[in-house]
């Protein structure tokens, strides 16, 4: 006896786009680059913050 499926179950896949794996890890790589970019952004920001807790900043308004 056969196992009950949906008539449309194999039609599923062949409707989901798939990237050639070049794109993929193109895109993988540029995501990775991204990633590291903002985490490195993060890190300077908190210590630029941190350095900045330790002085005293004056701010003078121009009039």
């Amino acid at each position: 006896m056969k196992p009950l499926r949906p008539r449309n179950a194999y039609h599923v896949s062949s409707r989901v786009h798939r990237l050639d794996p070049r794109q993929e890890s193109r895109r993988s790589l540029a995501l990775v680059m991204l990633l590291g970019l903002a985490t490195l952004s993060v890190m300077a920001t908190t210590q630029t913050l941190s350095a900045q807790d330790t002085k005293t900043i004056h701010v003078y308004s121009a009039r």
